[in-house]
């Protein structure tokens, strides 16, 4: 009797529940279309083995689906080349548009409102990274965050791919029913009504989606003009997909961190237990997972969600005039949330036979002649391409009806606008009308059947959007000047190496960019502490990242960011000969760093060029002085030299271990050996620095009979090739009091981030001076990234075996370390040809091995013709800062295959920095491609205040720093002028200054105004 009611209880419930459904009011997660996934299978695995989430979904009707992020054009395209480009896609596509069994939705939307939360989500790991790393720069991210949100919106272009049942043959669907019902009986696959049931798949149709997708992929890719790179896509997951779908329905209530369960997720059972039915055992459908908010609807075709009121538009008929989606995106107000779907799918005209009929009896007609023409021409032209059924949507919210229906208006005046279309904003049923305004979330459109060819319908979508490759997240968020946010990743692992060139006249913000670079770099996610940065520069541009980070981490830590003035003295001595500690002998790198440098001391400035030969000679100098200094001709231990080391071996009793004659002939590397095994690290190094050579020493081996085997070549001017090494060698010593003895200068251990600016010992515009400046980078260079290139293949050869355990704690220390090696100015080491083949080809050596040591090397100078073709060839990224420049663009041309569109746009937009940021050219080889795109970077007002190198900033900025300390200084300054410059304050005082005789400089008038204004605002704090 207890089972009888049960049953009756049940059937009363479901029949309720139909009514409720289907006669009195359908709940929204009826039109949604979506089930289950399917989950990840061997052959899956087989191509991707990275692969862990399901990317297809499944509908009601058994169609698969894939959701694919649709970035937009790899490069910037003119008109011509984007319609070069969609005749490309109708040629590959039209295969598949001819006949029935696939189509597609695209949904584009872009929402001004979302534009600080979308930003922040993009900063949440730098965030983390701050805090892992005790940099207390939150404030500094935020900041940024909210200088671009007014400029930016989010944004989502979604392709989603369908193949319905319908591709298959009506007796191959009706085989694969009968399989798939076999098997559920055959594995008593229990019932589960309301819930997610994968074996409900066929998957024939699955192998037949696959192929389209990879189909679709290539296609897209390689649709670009002149066989470049076309349109980028990239395949989401499926729970990627569903928490976008859930956004787009519910953007109030739905978190970014929303994750759907799919087959192969955890299930807790839930709901009531039905002994006929499982469903409590396994996850809901996706639909239900999807709509999990009330939604309501008026008479005024409205939907209204949580806080939001809903409006749809649709496309009655299409345009007059074709007109690509780029002219419809400019056209609507940037402060407007606006969403597009359309829809895809074959057969245009098949369903318009009968129609065409009965036009051929009335087309006799004057007045119907028209329409019959109209049927003949699309009728001619479907036998060059397909015709496709196509249906527009649009949406736009608020949260007022007011403010709703202002924004319909607008939108609706846009629409109409492009190219001259007719909208409608009547449907009947609003859920209905709304829901087919969301791609992915039904298959149904109520909108009108729209018969374009396929080339018009391709035109016609927002395939002309900048791409990029990081859309996930990068440390560098950027933007473009029509408001998309441009995540950029630096060092990227879809760069094979990481090599980055800057072209920036003064006054084009490259300072900002370098050093918005830099502290991007600071705050990658993942870092736990800072990474390895080393700046040389020539002038004090860096000096403002140094101070912001030093600022920002605690007292006892301020070490780790250091800036320092090298001046060519012995107080800033290094010796390039050191090596690591307990080494006989230079690993590779540093062996090859030392043949270019000496080589580099040996430029004959009349030709700019390294003479030939020269190269030989060094390389046997360098072997044999280290073989020389490791053995019979070791440095010997003298007292006095090194105080630390005399105390230490008195300290740790080694000093009356061996009697005189023993310490008479006792070397410094064995004192070194000593002092190590006995755990006196820092005193074995400052002994190992008296046992390698010195530049001197190089000299000497001059004389070395398998140096002799060069006596015969000479150099251009006749001169013996040894004597002129000689004598350039000696000169170097005379000249260079910063590498021509020990070492003095050493950075600490701890520290991270160091700037070295070579200002006060550059050379001059001659080619002696460029030759002399190219010196110093590669002096700076080594002090700076020393410790960079260790590994164990390289230096465990070269090393006693106490010492192991000590280097492997080392290179384990630093091989996985992000590092990076900047060199600003580089223009002042000589243009193309003027001798800087040593510096060049180390840094060359270095970034082609780049993924090897982690490392992103990156030279900003004045003009792309600045630097060597080996360079340009080897970049990996280019940054142009100002259109114009006549060698740039031939440079562009030549090496990097830009030109037409690109280069027109970096003349227009590229002129120098605005209050809303830098424009600059963006050119990134990825693995997915070349990206070509314009960006601007837009910096937050403190940092700006830190970074810029405007003479009034730098003179106001001193003056606080001076005053108030750095951090009240900036904090101060950005309150006062949160353009980030006081440029155009000074400029006014100036115009409008009375010129009475005061003594006071306008910046000095300034700062003063601005300390007063800070210590009454001090006093005033103090007194609450």
């Amino acid at each position: 009797m207890s089972n009888m009611l049960i049953k009756i209880a049940k059937a009363t419930e479901d029949f309720l529940a139909y009514v409720g459904k289907y006669l009195v009011s359908k709940e929204l997660a009826t039109y949604c279309d979506l089930q289950t996934a399917i989950g990840v299978t061997e052959e899956d695995v087989r191509e991707n083995p990275e692969l862990k989430d399901p990317y297809t979904l499944t509908t009601r009707e058994g169609s698969l689906l894939t959701v694919i992020d649709l970035q937009g054009c790899f490069e910037i395209l003119s008109d011509s080349e984007f319609e070069e480009m969609v005749d490309m896609l109708r040629v590959k596509l039209s295969g598949y548009m001819s006949r029935p069994g696939h189509s597609f939705s695209i949904g584009f939307e872009r929402d001004p409102e979302r534009a600080f939360d979308e930003l922040m989500r993009l900063a949440e790991p730098q965030l983390n990274s701050a805090r892992r790393m005790g940099l207390q720069v939150e404030d500094v991210i935020v900041d940024r965050m909210r200088r671009n949100a007014p400029y930016v919106a989010y944004e989502q272009n979604l392709l989603v791919v369908y193949t319905h049942p319908t591709v298959m043959e009506n007796e191959e669907l009706k085989r694969e029913l009968r399989v798939n019902s076999e098997q559920r009986i055959a594995h008593k696959v229990p019932a589960m009504e309301h819930a997610q049931n994968p074996a409900s798949v066929l998957m024939a149709l699955k192998f037949r989606h696959d192929t389209f997708l990879k189909h679709i992929e290539a296609d897209f890719s390689k649709s670009g003009p002149g066989g470049r790179a076309g349109v980028m896509l990239k395949r989401l997951s499926g729970h990627e997909a569903i928490k976008r779908i859930r956004i787009m329905v519910n953007r109030e209530r739905t978190s970014q961190k929303f994750r759907p369960v799919l087959p192969g997720d955890k299930v807790i059972p839930h709901g009531r237990a039905d002994e006929h039915d499982y469903s409590d055992l396994f996850a809901p459908p996706i639909c239900y997972q999807i709509c999990a908010n009330d939604v309501e609807s008026n008479r005024s075709e409205m939907v209204f969600t949580d806080e939001l009121w809903h409006g749809n538009l649709f496309m009655e008929l299409g345009p007059q005039e074709l007109q690509p989606f780029a002219r419809l995106f400019d056209s609507i107000e940037q402060k407007l949330p606006w969403r597009m779907r359309m829809d895809l799918a074959p057969g245009g005209l098949d369903g318009m036979r009968g129609r065409r009929m009965l036009t051929s009896f009335v087309g006799m007609l004057p007045a119907n002649r028209g329409i019959r023409d109209s049927f003949a021409a699309l009728e001619e032209r479907s036998r060059q391409e397909p015709t496709c059924i196509m249906r527009v949507t649009f949406s736009t919210w608020a949260k007022s009806e007011d403010e709703l229906r202002r924004r319909l208006a607008s939108l609706d005046k846009s629409i109409q606008a492009w190219g001259v279309c007719q909208v409608t904003g009547m449907r009947g049923d609003p859920l209905a009308a709304w829901a087919s305004t969301i791609a992915g979330f039904s298959v149904k459109s109520v909108a009108n059947r729209l018969v374009p060819p396929l080339s018009d319908a391709l035109y016609m979508m927002p395939l002309q959007r900048p791409a990029t490759p990081w859309a996930g997240g990068g440390s560098m968020i950027q933007r473009t000047q029509d408001g998309k946010i441009f995540p950029v990743q630096l060092a990227s692992r879809l760069q094979d190496t990481s090599i980055e060139l800057t072209a920036a006249p003064p006054g084009s913000g490259k300072s900002v960019l370098g050093n918005t670079q830099n502290m991007s770099m600071v705050l990658s996610p993942g870092n736990v502490r800072l990474p390895l940065i080393a700046v040389v520069d020539v002038g004090p541009s860096s000096k403002g990242l140094v101070d912001l980070i030093r600022d920002a981490l605690p007292d006892n830590r301020k070490e780790e960011a250091v800036y320092i003035m090298l001046q060519n003295d012995k107080r800033f001595a290094a010796n390039p000969f050191d090596l690591q500690l307990g080494a006989r002998y230079p690993t590779v790198v540093e062996r090859n760093f030392l043949a270019n440098f000496l080589a580099q001391m040996c430029v004959d400035t009349s030709t700019a060029t390294i003479p030939g030969g020269v190269a030989g000679v060094c390389g046997e100098l360098i072997n044999l002085a280290y073989a020389d200094r490791a053995g019979t001709g070791a440095n010997l231990y003298e007292e006095s030299i090194e105080p630390l080391v005399d105390q230490a071996l008195l300290d740790t009793g080694l000093k009356v271990r061996h009697d005189a004659t023993w310490w008479e002939a006792a070397t410094w590397y064995e004192v070194a050996d000593m002092l190590f095994a006995a755990g006196r690290v820092r005193e074995s190094a400052l002994a190992h620095r008296q046992a390698v050579p010195v530049l001197s020493d190089i000299v000497s081996y001059l004389n070395a009979e398998a140096v002799q085997r060069y006596d015969d070549a000479r150099v251009g001017s006749g001169e013996s090739l040894l004597k002129y090494v000689y004598r350039c060698l000696t000169d170097a010593i005379s000249n260079y009091a910063v590498f021509s003895g020990r070492t003095r200068f050493e950075l600490s251990s701890a520290t991270r981030v160091v700037a070295l600016n070579l200002n006060n010992v550059m050379g001059g515009k001659t080619a002696e001076g460029y030759a002399r400046t190219t010196l110093m980078y590669m002096f700076a260079m080594n002090i700076a990234t020393k410790n960079y290139f260790l590994d164990k293949e390289t230096l465990l050869p070269v090393i006693p075996s106490i010492y192991e355990q000590y280097h492997m704690a080392r290179i384990a220390d630093v091989a996985d370390e992000l590092k990076a090696l900047v060199m600003d100015e580089f223009h002042n080491t000589g243009s193309d040809g003027q001798g800087q083949d040593g510096l060049v080809d180390t840094v060359v050596k270095l970034g082609r091995e780049g993924r090897k040591w982690n490392i992103r090397i990156s030279l900003i100078s004045q003009y792309l013709s600045d630097f060597p073709p080996t360079l340009l060839d080897a970049a990996t990224s280019v940054y142009v800062m100002r259109g114009g420049q006549a060698g740039d663009e031939r440079v562009l041309k030549e090496r990097f295959d830009v030109d037409g569109e690109a280069i027109k746009r970096l003349r227009q937009e590229a002129r120098g920095p605005l209050p809303a940021g830098g424009n600059y050219l963006a050119i990134f080889k990825t693995k997915v491609g070349k990206i070509v795109q314009i960006l601007t970077n837009t910096v937050g007002p403190t940092e700006m205040w830190a970074f810029s190198t405007t003479p009034a900033d730098m003179a106001l900025r001193a003056r606080l720093y001076e005053a108030i300390g750095p951090y009240e200084a900036r904090r101060l300054l950005a309150e006062r002028f949160p353009s980030g410059s006081a440029a155009a304050a000074v400029e006014y005082r100036k115009q409008t200054s009375a010129g009475d005789g005061q003594q006071v400089s306008i910046v000095e008038q300034l700062a003063n105004e601005l300390l007063d204004e800070y210590y009454r605002q001090q006093t005033r704090e103090l007194a609450a």
